[in-house]
């Protein structure tokens, strides 16, 4: 089914209604047969209503998806410069920095992004609102009417 069997089901259902004729009772339903008016009433209804949801821009107000970060604990084989008091040497002792990186054996540390039109987000986070604000959503493509 699609869109346009949809619509056009819709209308024979509508104007779909019983006459009586020499007494009896009759159901009579409009012409729904390709090239006939609702036919073609369905196919522009549903080609219109297609170009106006394709044309739109919808926002994410709520999401959360897991996120596996890799991690790596490494220490510089040389000094980092830092500043000291005066007269003291511009060199601190080795600091152990962390890398991402992605490797076999490296451990990961598993999180969410989450997305919140409130800010809510349930990781914490306070850019869940700005992440809802510039979400993006976007239907790419419409399926033919198999109807």
């Amino acid at each position: 089914m699609g869109l346009k069997t949809d619509i056009l089901k819709a209308l024979e259902k509508n104007l779909t209604h019983i006459e009586i004729v020499d007494g009896k009772s009759k159901t009579v339903s409009p012409p729904i047969k390709e090239f006939s008016k609702l036919e073609i009433l369905a196919t522009d209804l549903s080609l219109a209503i297609q170009t106006f949801i394709l044309a739109q821009d919808f926002k994410v107000d709520k999401l959360s998806a897991p996120v596996h970060i890799p991690t790596l604990s490494a220490t510089p084989i040389a000094p980092i410069p830092a500043v000291g008091p005066p007269g003291a040497p511009l060199i601190q002792l080795l600091t152990p920095m962390k890398l991402q990186g992605e490797s076999p054996g490296i451990p990961l540390i598993d999180s969410t992004a989450d997305v919140d039109i409130n800010g809510q987000a349930a990781n914490g986070s306070l850019l869940g609102k700005s992440a809802s604000d510039n979400s993006l959503v976007k239907l790419r493509s419409v399926k033919k009417d198999t109807g």
